[in-house]
């Protein structure tokens, strides 16, 4: 199964139904038109450049297992240009005989001209891509907002939501779980992942499978569904950062105060945004997303309260919102039972009745950091409720985003100081040495995630690439060492090799003052004043110490 990232489109009138049946004299082009396609064709390399701008791009489509297509196919694509006077794109040679195969006259080809048939390309989040076509006959077994895209327009590119290959997986899991904890060290980007699945939730843009493995040109088991029915203005996000003085008030239910000429107080329940998100997911073909960053920062069994009870998934309401024989109402406080309480949301007002009986597709993404779980663990209770989506730090992620290539240890003398790939190799292996150092002494969950050297890939000079590496170290990859080796400095000083030349200075105590109950101190503030090449050199001395690079042999990289 692919997720689709994009689709074209261009549906068979009769002048593309006569080029592909030899029926036009002197056009051999099908036309896609002045809409931009650059971003469905991005990566893929350009060829024959013109002078006003133009280009061809070879697009290497993926065959079907089942279609008889052979291997995979190469399909030319050609944009006229910027300063063109029709600034077109267009599919060259698609006669008869030079077509891709399957929108050839003999393959499924109607035999007339039809605006509810469409010549296809699809683009998937893995990066392949496919041709097909798709007939009148067909629309019907294709998502409702699919049919309704291609009707809308004789021609066109769409690109959907774009999400990691983790975020999708993250999502679907939510869909299936309902309840999901992001757990890792810092800096390994859950923040960023819970933003790509808020988008997805919201439908940025549709999310379509693509099935590349069914029968071809099967009505009965369409290639491309839907990953879920929900549409577009029908899903509602809250994202709350969690913090100790956050309330069961602020969350579930609270009460406001007031006086007038006849109370002398009157107190008025408040709904909390969980109560909003359940009563807009109550709506029938409605769902809800709670995102709670940081979760245990917060009394998390006082702020979700009755509601602990209420988020397994089979004490919900079913599908049609009716209860089923494991469903659980709660009385929550400050009303009375059946009594109403009107919700804020979006258009029309909801109205809460107590009690609480859980939606079924009210749906919580919370994260934590993994080095909080012994000084902030997460209630026992809350956490049996979720499942747990480890996110650990990447090395593939990160050597593929810094351009760098993960087992090349070696090193031209001084090229740490000049040159981006080398200062970017040096940055990838001086993450790795760290972490598997912190793996032995304090454990996996205190790794430093990629993100801490994620801007390092932006530098293209030699000078940027140092001063950005600089920076990380002295600014987010010490730091954390002293943190973590707070209780441990011996530990830190065979880790960097203070005892060595160094641009850290160690101070060690005297036989006598040692006697009295002194220590070795670290003093840090050569780590600041130093030049940043000369940091560079110090950890490139500091990995070859330790056996992590190697000089480059003569007349090497």
């Amino acid at each position: 199964m692919e997720f689709i990232s994009g689709i074209v489109w261009r549906n068979l009138n009769k002048a593309t139904f006569d080029t592909l049946n030899n029926r036009s004299p002197g056009q051999y082009d099908i036309r896609l038109g002045s809409a931009d396609y650059s971003a469905f064709f991005d990566g893929l390399p350009r060829e024959n450049a013109t002078n006003i701008g133009g280009f061809s791009l070879t697009v290497p489509l993926t065959s079907f297992p089942t279609a008889d297509t052979g291997a995979s196919t190469p399909l030319v694509v050609r944009y006229m240009g910027n300063d063109s006077s029709r600034r077109d794109w267009n599919i060259p040679s698609q006669r008869s005989a030079t077509a891709y195969s399957l929108w050839r006259p003999d393959r499924r080809l109607p035999d007339a001209p039809s605006d509810k048939s469409f010549l296809v390309l699809l683009k998937t989040y893995s990066g392949k891509y496919y041709g097909r076509l798709i007939l009148a006959r067909e629309l019907d077994y294709l998502p409702e907002d699919l049919k309704d895209l291609l009707l809308s327009n004789e021609r066109g590119c769409r690109m959907l939501a774009t999400a990691s290959p983790q975020a999708l997986d993250l999502y679907l899991t939510l869909l299936r779980e309902y309840n999901v904890l992001l757990y890792g060290p810092p800096g390994t980007g859950k923040t960023f992942l819970m933003q790509e699945v808020k988008r997805l939730f919201e439908r940025d843009g549709a999310l379509w499978t693509f099935q590349d493995t069914l029968e071809y040109g099967s009505s009965e088991a369409p290639m491309i569904s839907a990953v879920d029915p929900t549409q577009a203005g029908h899903s509602r996000t809250i994202w709350t950062t969690i913090h100790q003085s956050y309330s069961y008030e602020e969350f579930i239910l609270g009460v406001t105060t007031a006086s007038d000429s006849h109370t002398l107080l009157k107190i008025t329940p408040r709904p909390g945004i969980l109560l909003e998100l359940t009563e807009f997911a109550r709506q029938p073909g409605c769902r809800s997303l709670l995102l709670a960053d940081e979760i245990n920062r917060g009394n998390v069994s006082r702020l979700f309260g009755e509601f602990i009870t209420c988020m397994e998934p089979d004490k919900r309401l079913d599908e049609d919102g009716g209860e089923t024989p494991t469903t659980v109402s709660v009385r929550l406080p400050y009303l009375q039972e059946g009594e109403v309480l009107p919700v804020p949301a979006p258009g029309t007002p909801l109205v809460f009745r107590n009690p609480m009986r859980m939606p079924k597709h009210v749906y919580t993404l919370a994260s934590m950091n993994s080095v909080d779980s012994s000084t902030n663990p997460l209630d026992s209770a809350l956490g049996r409720r979720f499942f747990r989506y480890e996110v650990r730090p990447d090395a593939v992620l990160l050597s593929a985003h810094l351009g760098v290539s993960a087992g090349d240890r070696r090193f031209t003398p001084g090229a740490v100081a000049s040159d981006p790939v080398a200062i970017k190799r040096l940055a990838f292996l001086f993450w790795s040495f760290l972490n598997e150092k912190i793996a032995l002494f304090a454990g996996c969950d205190y790794q430093l995630g990629h993100s801490y050297l994620w801007p390092l890939a932006s530098a293209e000079t030699g000078a940027q690439a140092l001063t950005a590496f600089s920076s990380a170290v002295r600014h987010k990859l010490i730091p954390q060492l002293r943190e973590i080796f707070s209780a441990r400095p011996e530990q830190l000083i065979h880790l960097l090799q203070l005892r060595k030349p160094s641009p850290i200075r160690l101070l060690e105590p005297d036989a006598l003052d040692e006697e009295l109950g002194a220590s070795a101190a670290i003093l840090w503030d050569g780590l600041f004043s130093c030049s940043d090449a000369r940091l560079s050199e110090w950890v490139l001395r500091l990995l070859m110490e330790h056996g992590a690079a190697e000089p480059s042999p003569a007349g090497g990289v």
